[in-house]
């Protein structure tokens, strides 16, 4: 009751062929190469978007750095102008001090006017 070599391949075939194996495995190699072209398409779409975010990043930042430089170019002008009026100040301060220090009862009055002066002159 021994087999054949003709028989043995006919067998061999007929399963191979019969269950669909053939089939089977030209399937998955095609699936297999779909989900490897998904999978490249799935990186080439992140790196593109990570390239976006970033470019999104930078717009934000720049319009940022552009912000701050408006401000502080507006908060260095006040500044200067706030310093300018308080050097102003120091010297009418300084000069009413001066004033006063001079006061005595004879001269009350002339010093009074002379602080007014200075107030109205300085102004």
């Amino acid at each position: 009751m021994g087999l054949g070599l003709f028989e043995i391949i006919s067998l061999i075939l007929n399963l191979a062929l019969g269950s669909g194996l053939v089939v089977t495995l030209s399937t998955l190699r095609a699936i297999r190469k779909e989900a490897g072209a998904k999978a490249q398409r799935a990186i080439a779409e992140a790196r593109t978007n990570e390239l976006q975010n970033v470019e999104a990043a930078i717009r934000i930042w720049r319009e940022t750095a552009q912000d701050m430089s408006d401000k502080y170019e507006s908060v260095s002008t006040q500044v200067d102008l706030l310093r300018k009026e308080v050097k102003r100040l120091n010297t009418i301060n300084n000069k009413i001090l001066k004033l006063l220090d001079k006061i005595n009862p004879e001269n009350l009055e002339n010093i009074v006017e002379l602080i007014k002066k200075t107030l109205t002159h300085e102004e």
